[in-house]
């Protein structure tokens, strides 16, 4: 109190001393006045202060794409025009899920309307009366073609307008194959959010391109299939100690699946959704849990030496275990101001924390984080290079754990 006493004191003297009114510029004088009531702020605010967000258009480009990748949903609106053909569409896409759209094709003098649904690798089609299974096309995958046409990594900022504009060379060769090293590319990134905002791709002349305008990102979680059918995978326990129903249902909602789950002699039941297929199934039941370490700088301190995300090529110095998934009480997902996906995890009680720390989550370092040393905090963020349904998996296997069991299809699919 008596800190803030004194530097309330000194803000009334830049007010009022006159010698430095008479010295100092009315504009430093102001700038003095701020510092100190920044001052005092700061100094009544028990948090960690974090560096604000100063967007360089120039370096920051391939860092925004790859915040893009990260991002729950988003909405748009696009056209093609081919040699023949041209089409229209407007859909949502939950990336790492699936995407429903539909529009119209027009061709010498016709028009048709088209509607799909894309689930995994399966695509719904509407037909006249009915939806017609097919394995899922780029069509309906809007967010591989846009993957795809920008699948460089070299952009040329061109300057903000209402906003950040680059062009590039444009990977989009079922346009024009015969024409394809001539495509060109444009993108616009908005300086709300640091996404993109406009996609356009095709030859300089625009006698045939591709463009999107992308709108309302996370505003969707999830796609329903319109046929419910189910896929049935047997869930057997390897040992006496694997965990109840209780456990398993957990785990099943806190990955905000569509399942049914029935009691067998010998284990469970699972039905879920057609496209989540034997692969899936066996990720969500992972036995999953995290231990947390301190790491070190240099090889000879550690204990044991990690690779982040199993890449040889990124090694990790572990030392002290810090923390296992018991001393977690929950685990956050949110983005920060640049838009990058951020994993906040919630420890029970605070404590003394080292420099750095790693993740460690079914026995793969996911992700280090850098911490704040010079005082107890509950809180760790991370910002794994994962798409954000890959980190609602880490989530659930964090704050459920399981225990081994095996997982095998049961042969059924039931409408």
């Amino acid at each position: 109190m008596l800190l803030i006493f004194i530097r309330i004191l000194l803000i009334l003297l830049v007010l009022r001393v006159r010698d430095i009114r008479d010295i100092l510029p009315a504009f430093l004088r102001f700038q003095i006045c701020l510092c100190c009531i920044a001052s005092l702020i700061l100094s009544s605010v028990d948090c960690v202060r974090h560096v604000r967000y100063v967007p360089d258009p120039e370096k920051d480009i391939n860092q925004w794409l790859s915040n893009f990748s990260h991002q729950i949903s988003f909405h748009y609106e696009y056209e093609a025009k081919l040699r023949f053909v041209r089409m229209e569409g407007t859909g949502y896409c939950v990336i790492g899920e699936g995407e429903k759209l539909s529009g119209t094709w027009f061709g010498e003098g016709s028009a048709q309307k088209f509607e799909y649904v894309g689930v995994g690798d399966i695509e719904y089609s509407r037909t006249d009366r009915d939806w017609e299974r097919l394995s899922r096309g780029e069509e309906s995958d809007i967010f591989a073609q846009i993957t795809r046409i920008l699948s460089t990594k070299k952009y040329s900022y061109q300057g903000q307008n209402q906003s950040y504009e680059y062009v590039f060379k444009a990977n989009i060769p079922f346009l024009d194959p015969g024409r394809r090293k001539e495509m060109v590319g444009l993108i616009t990134i908005s300086p709300r959010n640091f996404l993109p905002d406009f996609v356009w791709a095709g030859l300089p002349d625009s006698s045939t391109y591709w463009t999107a305008r992308l709108f309302d990102y996370n505003s969707k979680k999830t796609i329903k299939p319109p046929v419910k059918d189910k896929s049935e995978y047997l869930i057997i326990p390897v040992n006496e100690e694997a965990e109840d129903r209780s456990s398993l249902e957990k785990r099943l909602k806190l990955l905000s699946l569509d399942y049914r789950l029935e009691e067998l002699g010998e284990g469970f039941l699972l039905k879920l959704p057609l496209h989540y297929g034997l692969d899936d199934a066996m990720t969500f039941l992972q036995p999953g849990g995290m231990v947390l370490y301190a790491v070190a700088e240099q090889q000879q301190e550690s204990g044991r030496i990690a690779y982040l995300l199993g890449d040889a090529r990124k090694p990790v110095y572990l030392t002290e275990l810090l923390a296992t998934d018991r001393d977690i009480k929950d685990v956050k997902i949110s983005f920060d101001r640049s838009s990058a996906l951020r994993m906040q995890l919630r420890l029970r009680g605070k404590r003394m924390l080292p420099y750095r720390v790693a993740i460690e989550v079914d026995s793969i370092v996911i992700g280090t984080a850098p911490l704040d040393t010079l005082k107890k905090s509950d809180r760790i963020d991370l910002y794994p290079e994962m798409q954000h349904n890959e980190i609602e998996i880490l989530r659930a296997y964090i704050l459920q754990p399981l225990g081994a069991y095996e997982v095998r299809a049961s042969g059924g699919e039931r409408r």
